[in-house]
Order: C-alpha cells, then structure tokens, then sequence
C-alpha cells in the first residue's frame, strides 16, 4: 500500500551514512546541552533569525499543549475544521474550544472570525497557517486583522506552521502575543524524530517556553537534525524533491477537477471534496493508494492526498484515468436511465 494519508516526506532527508555519522557521533551518556545549542544555531541560521528566538520540545504537538496550558486558561478558539490536536489537548486539562464554521467549499469569512472573537474573547487563538486540513493558505491582511482582534483583549495568537516551507512567503502578524510553532515532520523529513520548533521574542514566547524541561529533546534527534541543517546542497535537493512531487500531485489531481473538487494547496497535500470524492478515495485506496478519508462532518465528503515518491506517479495517473472514464461512463448510462424513465 502507497500510503498518502500521513502528510510526511516520502523519503528520509538523510543517506544511511550521513546517519550512522550522526549516530556515531552521539555521546549516549551525556546530557544533550551541546546539543540544543548546535541545533538552534543551525535552524536559526537557515531561516536567518537569532537562536535566542528558537526553542526545542519533542514535537510541535507539545508546543500545542504548552500553549493551551499557560495561554489558553481564558477559551481557546480555533476554526472548523483545523489540526484535531487543538481540541484533543484542550479537553486533556478542560478548556472549552469555541470554533468558527468554514463555508460549503472550505473557506473563511474572516469578519465573521474577527467577530466571535470580539464576542467570545478567547485568551488563545489556534491557527495552522497554511490551513490543515485543507492547504489553503490565508491573506496576510485577514491574519493581522485576527492578531489585532486578539491583542485588543489581551490575547495570545498561535500561528501553527507545520507546512510553512511548502508556501510561498507571507507577512505574518508580529508582537509579544503571536508565537510561531513549526516542526520538522513535514517539509525536513524526520516526523519519527519528534521535533517541535517554537519562535517567538516576547510574552507568549515567555510564558510557553518558562514551563519547557531542561533537556526537552534527545541527543540522537538533535545530532540526526543537526546534520540536515549542515549540508545545504543536500537539503535543498531534498526539498526540491518534495516540492516536485506536489507539482505532479497538483497536476494528476488538476485532471479532473471538472468531476472532484480541487482546493489549491499550500502543503504538502491536495484536498479534494464534493460528491464524488469519496468514490475517487476509494477507488484508489482498492488500487494500493490510500487516502485520507473522513467520517465527521464538515469533512465527510472531503478526501486528501499526500505526496509520493516521483515512481509512484505513473501508476496513480493511470489510475485517475481510468476512474474518470469509468465516471463518464456511468455518466452516459445514468442520463440514457433518466431519459427513458422520463418517456414512460
């Protein structure tokens, strides 16, 4: 089975040699303060800001749950739908979850956002920008407006960019009550590694990462990372990898974007709704492909597809192909049933 329904790499970003180097060079019986230290430089030097700013957890996931802890106490408000965890960790220490409804095709009406959080004032706003589970990615504009909504109250805005590297550039909201969350599962290619990257430089920043433990992350995980960072040639290749296999996802799911909804992603999957996306998801799931399908409301007729690797492409465009022809074909035959049906 061709798994296209756990959003990560399709490959490890690391050769088995760069990784037993890694291994090799970690000192089990010592505490990883040198370490962090490594990796922080490292990932701050990439995306040039100062390590100061960047903090390590086991897994943006813990980033979430820190959150709700120390700024959520007040309600947390999310949209729906958005990353399931935000609840999940919610109900873990009961903080009420209030939730903003998308529209029929998955889109936001940002002045009706703006409005529930005047109304509700919730202490935590959760947003994964780009959107999980669609792959939107939203205007700068509507996020300054929801970041100035919250500060107006005394607010935290959380901007989850689990996907960040897979969009282009935007203008994010600033301030000390906006805090950055990012991971390396997604576009890094080491979800098995569990590490969380939280950025910020002011109260939020503060608060989150004052309940962090001393060592929050392994030294093997951190060494493994740290090599990704240190070869930049191969990690842009790696990337260039990643961002390829979207451009082929985009344009076999785009061949049928008469018959499915196709949403435009900015992630590293395709989302894709209507009434016949789910007999698409299962055709190819009966094929070797398995998709992402749903059972609850607003997504149980919403079907996702992540990336593959470049030799999956060939079998899964022969196989759209074939679904659609099968699908005009009961097309024809049902409009030939409804025209006779309609002379009796």
């Amino acid at each position: 089975m061709i798994h296209m329904d756990r959003n990560t790499s399709p490959l490890p970003p690391l050769s088995h040699e760069a990784l037993m180097e890694a291994v090799g060079e970690t000192a089990l019986n010592e505490y990883p303060s040198v370490e962090i230290g490594r990796f922080k430089r490292l990932y701050a030097d990439y995306y040039d800001i100062g390590s100061d700013t960047v903090e390590v957890a086991n897994g943006s996931d813990e980033w979430i749950q820190k959150a709700i802890m120390t700024l959520g106490q007040g309600g947390v408000m999310t949209l729906e739908p958005d990353f399931v965890m935000y609840h999940e960790y919610a109900r873990q220490i009961d903080v009420p979850v209030h939730t903003i409804p998308c529209d029929d095709d998955f889109l936001f009406d940002f002045s009706a956002v703006i409005g529930e959080v005047e109304a509700k004032r919730p202490s935590l706003f959760l947003i994964s920008v780009p959107h999980n589970p669609t792959g939107q990615m939203f205007s700068p504009d509507d996020l300054q407006r929801l970041s100035d909504a919250m500060a107006s109250h005394g607010g935290y805005l959380i901007l989850d960019e689990a996907y960040y590297e897979f969009a282009s550039p935007y203008v994010r909201p600033t301030g000390q009550h906006v805090l950055i969350i990012r991971t390396l599962s997604k576009m890094f290619g080491v979800a098995g590694l569990r590490i969380g990257i939280a950025i910020g430089e002011g109260e939020a920043f503060r608060r989150i990462t004052r309940i962090n433990h001393p060592y929050p992350v392994n030294a093997l995980s951190l060494n493994i990372a740290s090599r990704i960072f240190e070869d930049r040639e191969a990690l842009e290749a790696f990337i260039e990898y990643q961002l390829e296999s979207k451009r082929q996802l985009a344009a076999a799911l785009g061949n049928i974007s008469d018959e499915v909804a196709v949403l435009e992603s900015s992630t590293n999957f395709i989302f894709t709704y209507g009434e016949h996306a789910r007999d698409l998801g299962h055709f190819m799931k009966t094929r070797g492909y398995q998709p992402r399908m749903y059972d609850t409301a607003p997504l149980d007729e919403a079907v996702r597809y992540s990336i593959i690797k470049h030799e999956d492409y060939d079998r899964f465009n022969q196989l759209i192909k074939e679904w659609s022809n099968r699908h005009d074909q009961q097309g024809t035959h049902d409009k030939r049933n409804g025209n006779l049906n309609s002379t009796r």
